[in-house]
């Protein structure tokens, strides 16, 4: 570590990529509220540094209107608060800090990426097929849950050719929460037989049940971890996990659903695998509707489930499969190293114009930055800002967007399944919650005209021509207990593809219009009360 005087300074003509990607890494981390303990150690200095700058809020603001994340030097030298004497004397500190678990902790964004957006099983399916068939290197694929039923069967049956073609694959599934299969049926949840016949062929597999480990285990298990090399900036992500576990007694969930093919295809979404979520029955299609030639519509079936997911080609394969491995280690798989050639694009990685940037949050994080997102997106919205998300059973959330004056609500619409839905207490949350928002002029859409249940989880930030697509949902476990992931892209093509999806889940839903659907008394409700008692479970 660098012993660095305390009026010194780095000026802009000596930052190399490197030092400017910490610095934008640390604005963007500590802006969100990320704790600098968890970085390295305190330093009075460096803090005092950005908390005057910070004051007030308005580098929050201007952050979120370009999108809700730092990615340039220019955007740096541009927050409200920041002077280039202070953004000089900011990279002398934080040159002193461990890059590495910033690194780990921040936002990651790479460009000329080539995004598609997909909704609804058969377009899904059909794209992950396509994908696994042209894979020749690797396949990291992590997800909740793999159904034992026809879809999981076909993209069962995709890998087992991938390996036979003699590509890698690895693979992080939970096994036990798979297991309590859906709709009654426990056959669809034996993954053992697919996974034994994956195993067998000589995929790699690992169950991300088992997140945590005794404190013993894990003394244990850290140090022969460290004794193979695997840097600290991995291990502490685990060391955050277990002091959550010991502290909520909650189990932890890796809820995230990804893929990485060959090192330049990625699919980033929040859909699991199985019939609710990929199934190959037609939808009910729209006549007129079509985005990429593909038609918007619902599923045919109640037990299918609306959904959707992103196929990026280019460099966002890189930082995605570094999170994979970290996670892949962590919970006892061999070693691989995401730099090597086999795990990296063989070519040119600009694909396209969008911009992605890559944010994950788990058990026990410093600051959870995809919440962090969802919280800015609301109090600074100024332009029209769609939510669409399965369950609104966020505390932090509701106490936002209630505080909210008209001048921000007038701008926010939320789509969500409020009488078809899994969740138990999502119906009471929203009726208990949504009265004075609604009152402040927020729209909102029930998407349970349809009669499904719509699992997409989808932003769109018409200002910054940005949409946020991952695994998150708006609720305590979520926030607070999971392994989750997203991806904030940039384009005004690509969102304009995902406003018109969006607007067709728009007028397939019931809009409210009378306020009397939401509890202007909530505690004079039971159901309040049953939310309150449930929300940090699933």
């Amino acid at each position: 570590m660098k012993n660095i005087h305390i009026n010194a300074r780095i000026s802009f003509g000596e930052w190399d990529q490197e030092l400017q990607q910490d610095v934008i890494d640390f604005v963007n981390y500590y802006i969100s509220g990320g704790s600098l303990r968890a970085v390295a150690d305190p330093s009075e200095r460096v803090s005092s540094l950005i908390a005057a700058a910070l004051e007030g809020g308005a580098a929050r603001a201007y952050r979120q209107e370009i999108g809700g994340v730092i990615t340039e030097l220019r955007q740096l030298t541009e927050l409200p608060g920041f002077s280039t004497e202070l953004l000089e004397q900011l990279a002398a500190e934080v040159s002193r800090l461990d890059s590495g678990k910033l690194r780990a902790l921040a936002p990651r964004t790479t460009r000329n990426n080539q995004v598609d957006a997909y909704v609804n099983g058969p377009q899904c399916l059909e794209m992950l097929l396509e994908e696994i068939a042209k894979a020749r290197r690797y396949i990291h694929l992590s997800v909740m849950l793999f159904f034992n039923d026809d879809s999981g069967n076909r993209i069962a049956a995709a890998l087992l050719h991938a390996l036979d073609r003699g590509v890698q694959v690895r693979l992080m599934v939970n096994y036990t929460v798979t297991a309590l299969g859906y709709g009654h049926n426990l056959e669809v949840g034996r993954f053992s037989e697919i996974s034994d016949r994956l195993e067998q062929a000589g995929a790699k597999l690992q169950d991300t049940f088992h997140s945590y480990y005794s404190a013993m285990e894990w003394s244990r298990r850290r140090a022969e971890l460290k004794a193979q090399g695997i840097p600290e900036s991995i291990l502490f992500l685990q060391d955050k996990v277990q002091e959550d576990v010991e502290l909520t007694g909650l189990n932890v969930i890796d809820h995230r659903k990804f893929m990485i093919i060959d090192g330049i295809t990625s699919i980033v979404g929040s859909l699991n695998i199985g019939d609710q979520y990929t199934f190959a029955t037609p939808i009910e299609a729209s006549a007129s509707v079509q985005v990429d030639g593909r038609p918007m519509g619902v599923p045919v079936r109640e037990e299918e489930w609306h959904d959707g997911c992103f196929r990026i080609r280019g460099a966002a394969a890189l930082p995605l499969n570094a999170v994979f491995q970290s996670r892949w280690l962590l919970l006892g798989g061999d070693f691989y190293d995401p730099e090597d050639a086999l795990y990296r694009s063989e070519g040119n990685t600009d694909f396209g114009s969008e911009e992605c940037t890559l944010f994950v949050s788990f058990p026990g994080n410093p600051v959870n930055l995809i919440q962090q997102y969802y919280l800015d997106l609301i109090t600074y919205a100024a332009d029209e800002t769609v939510i669409v998300n399965p369950y609104l059973i966020d505390h932090a959330f509701w106490d936002r967007l209630g505080g909210l004056g008209p001048e921000r609500s007038c701008h926010l619409t939320i789509c969500n399944p409020l009488e078809v839905n899994d969740h138990p207490t999502n119906r009471a949350a929203v009726r208990s919650n949504m009265y004075v928002p609604f009152c402040n002029g927020v729209s909102f859409y029930d998407y349970s005209a349809t009669e499904r249940f719509s699992h997409w989880k989808i932003t769109y930030d018409h200002r910054s021509h940005a949409v946020f697509h991952g695994s998150y949902n708006i609720n305590e476990r979520s926030a607070c207990h999971d392994f989750e992931l997203g991806l904030l892209v940039k384009g005004e093509a690509f969102a304009a593809k995902v406003k018109a999806m969006i607007d067709f889940d728009l007028s397939v839903s019931r809009k409210i219009t009378d306020k009397r659907e939401f509890f202007k008394h909530p505690w004079m409700h039971p159901s309040t009360y049953v939310n309150t008692a449930t929300r940090n479970y699933t």
